[in-house]
């Protein structure tokens, strides 16, 4: 197939999968439309299994993979992970139970080559996604590849359910305590002040003259060829893609890179299709028979993976004395980050708050913490579980 003619289909690919997401308001998210499309794509025999390497994606959407996670390190804020420091630990707590669940249920029902590989997508998003396909497809182990896409693509409907369903209860609880409202109704716009207060100039930052888009891009491509030596020198010990994390959370520290670096090239549309299509590249290989032999997996260590984040999330309530609730949602927010943190939140408050002041505080209460969360756990954590457990498979 022509490069031009695949890369359309691809494109369209993808921008119908972002249309049927804002349609149903994030209810089926875009990568499940990207997955439903391309396998009645490959399935009807309509589209060919070298679509990808027809128009390059595949080797050009794993050189800028790189540049993508380097910029995830971009978008951590230190200052608000200090002030919501029991929020961190407890997300935490959800993440390492999910993973705990995931791989005692692996080895009980001897699926433990799908737990090590499905734990890090069950724990986050594209990213850890992404370095377990990539390194799966290395490895030829084409089915537990599947079973980590058919994962990143259904884990939104097991953890938005149990998130809503919690921070529902909490919002409830809240609600009940008059000072509650009292004290959270104005507390963002508080916050926000003494944010702008703390700014200031760091050791790398570079003259205003070098703000245009070229310069971010060149930034981070160079932090991200920095991040692959290193990676190298550890002998594998490190994957590339969590030395790019690391790096980029270290250069925007010192300023070299700057906050939501990404958005600023003008070129983070290009980047994010070309990083998000290749993750479903081992889709063209994968028959329907794959699809029905995953399935159980799937369910097994779903199940699994919610039962060891309520548990975390109940022990991490009692020993940082917060809602169970809202414990086992932050630490659940591993299955769909970004930005359905931000609404969910939004929602609940709209539902369970009477009145508009307590709409508000309901919603200053439970945004932060829960922004905090996936930050934690999509962002971070995820990443660092996916480097471990490319090492374990």
């Amino acid at each position: 197939m022509p490069g031009i003619t695949a890369l359309t289909i691809l494109l369209t690919i993808y921008a119908t999968g972002e249309m049927i997401a804002k349609k149903t308001k994030a209810v089926f998210s875009t990568v499940l439309g990207i997955a439903m499309l391309l396998l009645a794509g490959f399935w009807t025999g309509i589209l060919p299994e070298t679509i990808f390497s027809d128009c390059g994606a595949d080797k050009f959407g794993n050189v800028i993979a790189g540049i993508l996670i380097t910029s995830l390190g971009t978008t951590i804020d230190f200052e608000e992970l200090k002030r919501q420091w029991k929020v961190v630990l407890v997300s935490l707590m959800g993440v390492l139970g999910a993973v705990a669940g995931f791989i005692a249920a692996g080895c009980l029902f001897g699926m433990r080559e799908m737990a090590i590989a499905g734990a890090p997508v069950f724990a986050g998003g594209s990213a850890a996604t992404l370095i377990m396909t990539t390194a799966l497809k290395d490895r030829s182990m084409e089915l537990a590849s599947t079973f980590c896409i058919v994962l990143y693509v259904m884990q939104k409907f097991i953890g938005v359910p149990v998130a809503s369903h919690f921070l529902r209860i909490e919002a409830r609880n809240f609600r009940k305590i008059t000072e509650n409202i009292q004290l959270y109704r104005n507390k963002t716009k508080e916050e926000e002040k003494v944010l702008e207060l703390q700014s200031g100039k760091k050791l790398l930052n570079l003259p205003r003259s070098f703000t245009r888009p070229s310069v971010f891009l060149a930034k981070l491509a160079a932090s991200a060829m920095i991040s692959y030596y290193l990676a190298e020198m550890t002998g594998g010990a490190v994957h590339y893609f969590v030395m790019c994390l690391m790096i980029g959370i270290l250069l925007f520290s010192l300023g070299f890179l700057d906050k939501f670096i990404l958005q600023k090239t003008q070129a983070n549309g290009v980047i994010t299709f070309l990083v998000t299509i290749i993750i479903f590249s081992n889709l063209a290989s994968t028959t329907p028979a794959q699809m029905l032999e995953v399935l159980e997996p799937l369910v097994i260590l779903s199940l699994s993976g919610v039962s060891g984040v309520a548990a975390a999330g109940m022990a991490g309530a009692r020993i940082f004395r917060m809602g169970t609730g809202l414990a086992i949602s932050l630490g659940i927010s591993c299955t769909f980050g970004f930005p359905t943190t931000m609404l969910m939140p939004q929602e609940v408050a709209q539902a369970i708050g009477e009145t508009e002041e307590e709409k508000a505080a309901i919603e200053n209460y439970l945004l932060p913490k829960m922004l905090t969360a996936g930050l934690v756990t999509v962002t971070i954590v995820s990443v660092l579980i996916a480097g471990v457990a490319v090492n374990s498979l």
